[in-house]
């Protein structure tokens, strides 16, 4: 039989987890939390768990999926969903700060892939290495960002309209009347003998 676990205790893994993520999540942010926290309802996650709170508010920003955050936190997902909801204007704040974060990334590693590109010119065996697939994915996802970023659309979908069920039933009625036209026309009058 096993015992229940003890209210206000940590399990070791989350508290492991916790310690982990704080490493990237500044106490600062954990301090705005736990301020905002002292004005809301006393039950609240930011209230009874502020590190909780700001972390799962982080990882949220970083557009960490809900399931993993749930895995990290051990929060539920109404948890997370209410948490995302209080504090939507620091969330839309931190989301705006990872873009350009991430924005920025991306610029930087452009600038590899393109000094990689000159190194494969320069080096022909090294590029008979390289698989066509893999070329022709970094094309597509190079081209793909460059529509994004210039406004232009990066998928096409087709609108096609087609007959009715109307003039569907319409189309079918006028086939069997030609059917039975032609029917008629090659029919052979035939005389029974008794």
């Amino acid at each position: 039989m096993t015992t229940p676990k003890k209210r206000g205790r940590k399990p070791r893994a989350v508290k492991k987890v916790e310690n982990e993520i704080m490493m990237e999540c500044p106490p600062e942010f954990v301090m705005e939390i736990m301020k905002r926290a002292k004005e809301g309802h006393n039950s609240c996650v930011e209230f009874t768990r502020p590190k909780v709170a700001a972390i799962a508010l982080w990882r949220l920003a970083q557009g960490v999926s809900t399931h993993h955050i749930m895995k990290e936190t051990g929060c539920t997902r109404e948890t997370i969903r209410g948490l995302a909801i209080r504090n939507r204007e620091t969330l839309e704040d931190k989301k705006a700060y990872f873009a350009a974060i991430y924005a920025r990334a991306a610029s930087e590693y452009s600038e590899l892939l393109f000094e990689r590109a000159d190194q494969l010119h320069e080096n022909p065996d090294q590029l008979a290495t390289i698989s066509p697939d893999r070329l022709a994915l970094t094309v597509g996802i190079m081209s793909d960002h460059a529509a994004k970023l210039s406004g232009m659309a990066t998928s096409v979908i087709e609108h096609r309209s087609g007959a009715s069920v109307d003039d569907a039933a319409k189309m079918i009625a006028a086939a069997r009347a030609r059917i039975a036209e032609k029917t008629r026309a090659t029919a052979i009058e035939v005389e029974v003998i008794a």
